[in-house]
């Protein structure tokens, strides 16, 4: 053995040192991680293992004037998979037969492509793997029943709930109840009813408490900092869902017979201001289709034309309380007269050159209301102006809706004013109003001049408790005198007796209204291809109940008129409406037409029916009451007839005909569970009545 150098000593010597250096490092650590640093590491390991997490509230519903749901909030489930845990024994045996039923069931991947992905995955040790996402509840229950998911235990299923907005009705009225969009960082997008009522319908959103378990998964824990959620109020509009969706239908054959660009419908009732039927389509290029992308019933400011001479012929009989309509006037036979350096034309010579003032009206002559608002305001325009203001439709209606136009009708002192502004504001040119203001203004002629606000909101509730109610809204107690209004009335029933209208008097009650045809003017100037067709007016004429407004923008067929492109629309419309709620009533049926939310024979919850049918005027004939649900059907003397239905545990009723929300509260409340899809009443059920049916399974409701 050689003797080690003194070069050689130190550096063995240099090793100890340090590793001595080194393992007294470690134990003074280990004492401050034992003592100093102990509670914030225990802290930061609870925080990996505990979260706190949002439990968002349910949206509230919005339903319509009938009753239906128009949008609610419905649960959804992202599924996922984690093969991890489920045991080896039965992974290798089922995972075959749960590959078949995934793929039979979601289309996406082949049995073999699923069993490669499966297998694949847990040699992986992935723990999350995605199967599906947004199932719907019948979905979901459908694949707990498949092989392995199935198990109790060791099943490795994930399921994820998330809430969504869905509409029971499809794209009906889409524009009016909106929707809201919380994605776009900067600033929410907020659209229709969803939006106006968004701090109503969204409710206060609550905290859950979870604690990490085997497998990297969560569940909720009872703590003191959990808060419940507080789901949204219910809103309920006065939009008819059944008259919506007969007028969506009426306005896209319009568009499509006339090769139009795009249109609106709006109907009102008359006393209350509440707006029933609003409907916008417009065409999209992309699409090659008429889609509601756009509100142009409140949005878009157009040039009136003739149904503006209501509005100026409101002037002149306010202007001079002497203004006789009988008046004859000698406007030539040439349907054209010159005002200053432009000239004015008509369509069509009316009374042969000598008519009275009201066959103008009715005719819709343009050189007549020229001439009579050159000869009565000439030397003082602004007057003619005040006068409009004094009605109030140069006001924006500020309703509840975003994205509304503001009327745009210039006073003498605007720079635009010209020596011809006097006579083509008198026919409806050189000023702007969005469709909405003008039907408010026409629905103050017919409710005998007091001018109420547009609105779409009845009620607020908290489940069946009212928050709140909205009353109508006068925006002007009197637009003109009562001899004004009366001769408005009588000129507007003229113009479809006698006028432009004459094809609405073959209607089976009256109706009164004005036609518009107005040039579109593009790049500051008009051309005799596009034009704005339109007719507003309101029935029955003799008692008002409605108002409604039809406006095309550039039809592109044979006619451009608003007499035979838009008063067809109104016709449709208002023929339906008188049909079903008006009083004319199938002879075949007793059943009151007002009592329709409730079908012949149906199901329903006694409160909803006794509150309903007080409000409807519909009157109720029944027996012994001893239940919460009752049978509707027509009574022989007119109303309906209630009777009690006795519900036994476990079994099934019959649900066909009932209203969808007294279905689901029904099926809930017997300790199943539901789900739907289609809309409007109950077709069909999953599950046929009088089946004894445990608890927790589920009811699958087909609407019609």
């Amino acid at each position: 053995m050689s003797k080690m150098n003194f070069g050689d000593v130190w550096r063995v010597l240099l090793i100890y040192v340090l590793m001595l250096v080194v393992g007294v490092a470690i134990i003074i650590k280990i004492v401050v991680v034992q003592t100093v640093d102990r509670e914030d590491l225990l802290e930061s390991a609870r925080k990996a293992d505990i979260r706190i997490v949002k439990v968002p509230a349910v949206r509230g519903n919005i339903f319509s004037k009938n009753g239906t749901l128009l949008a609610t909030t419905i649960p959804v489930f992202d599924i996922y998979f984690d093969p991890v845990a489920v045991p080896a024994e039965r992974f290798d045996k089922e995972v075959g037969a749960l590959s078949d039923s995934l793929s039979k069931m979601l289309k996406s991947h082949t049995k073999a492509q699923y069993v490669n992905l499966l297998k694949k995955s847990r040699s992986n040790n992935k723990r999350y793997v995605k199967i599906a996402k947004k199932l719907k509840m019948d979905e979901y229950e459908r694949i707990k029943t498949f092989p392995i998911f199935r198990e109790r235990l060791g099943n490795g299923l994930i399921a994820e709930k998330q809430l969504v907005r869905e509409r029971p009705y499809g794209d009906i009225a889409m524009r009016v109840i909106g929707y809201v969009n919380y994605n776009d960082t900067v600033k929410p997008v907020m659209v229709g009813l969803e939006g106006a009522y968004d701090t109503c319908l969204r409710g206060t959103d609550g905290h859950q408490m979870r604690r990490r378990i085997n497998g990297g998964r969560f569940i909720d824990v009872p703590a003191s900092s959990n808060v419940t959620p507080k789901n949204g109020k219910d809103i309920y509009t006065s939009i008819d869902a059944k008259i919506q969706d007969v007028a969506e239908e009426a306005l896209r054959r319009c568009l499509v017979e006339n090769e139009a660009q795009q249109g609106c419908v709006i109907m009102m009732d008359v006393k209350s201001g509440f707006i029933e039927v609003m409907a916008s389509l417009k065409y999209n290029e992309k699409r090659k289709k008429y889609e509601e992308s756009y509100n142009f019933a409140i949005a878009e400011n157009v040039e009136p034309g003739s149904t503006f001479k209501a509005i100026t012929m409101t002037a002149l009989l306010e202007n001079d309380p002497k203004f006789n309509v009988n008046r004859v006037l000698d406007l030539g036979k040439t349907g054209r007269m010159r005002f200053h350096n432009r000239t004015m034309t008509d369509s069509h010579v009316v009374g042969e050159g000598v008519p009275t003032i009201k066959q103008c009206f009715w005719e819709s002559s343009n050189i007549a209301f020229g001439y009579l608002a050159t000869e009565a305001f000439e030397s003082n325009p602004q007057k003619f102006i005040d006068l409009i203001y004094k009605t109030k439709i140069n006001e924006p209606l500020n309703i509840d809706l975003k994205g509304e136009g503001k009327p745009y009708i210039k006073s003498t002192s605007s720079k635009q004013w010209s020596k011809v502004s006097l006579p083509w504001m008198s026919i409806g040119y050189e000023l702007t109003v969005t469709p909405l203001t003008l039907l408010t203004y026409y629905n103050a002629i017919a409710n005998n001049g007091k001018m109420v606000k547009p609105q779409f909101v009845k009620e607020i509730r908290r489940g069946n408790e009212v928050v709140k109610t909205f009353d109508t809204i006068v925006i002007n107690e009197r637009i003109a005198s009562e001899r004004t209004i009366k001769t408005l009335q009588g000129l507007l029933r003229g113009v479809v007796e006698n006028g432009t209208a004459k094809a609405l008097n073959k209607c089976a009650f009256p109706i009164a209204g004005k036609t518009g045809t107005a040039q579109i003017a593009s790049n500051g100037s008009y051309n005799k291809k596009n034009y704005t067709a339109s007719f507003v007016g309101y029935f029955p004429a003799d008692d008002p109940k409605y108002t409604c407004i039809v406006v095309i923008s550039n039809p592109m067929g044979k006619s451009y008129y608003g007499a035979s492109v838009s008063a067809p629309v109104f016709k449709e419309i208002a023929e339906k409406v008188y049909a079903t709620e008006l009083g004319i009533q199938d002879a075949t049926s007793s059943y009151p037409a007002n009592a329709d939310k409730y079908t012949k024979a149906s199901m329903a919850y006694y409160e909803d029916v006794n509150d309903y049918c007080t409000m409807a005027g519909v009157r109720m004939v029944d027996g012994e009451l001893n239940s919460e649900w009752v049978k509707v059907s027509p009574s022989r003397n007119g109303g309906v007839t209630i009777k009690s239905v006795e519900l036994a545990k476990n079994i099934v009723p019959d649900m066909t005909g009932m209203n969808v929300m007294d279905a689901v509260y029904l099926i809930e409340s017997m300790g199943w569970k539901v789900s739907f899809s289609g809309r409007g009443l109950v077709e069909s059920q999953s599950v046929a009545a009088g089946t004894n049916l445990e608890k927790g399974k589920t009811i699958i409701l087909k609407l019609k």
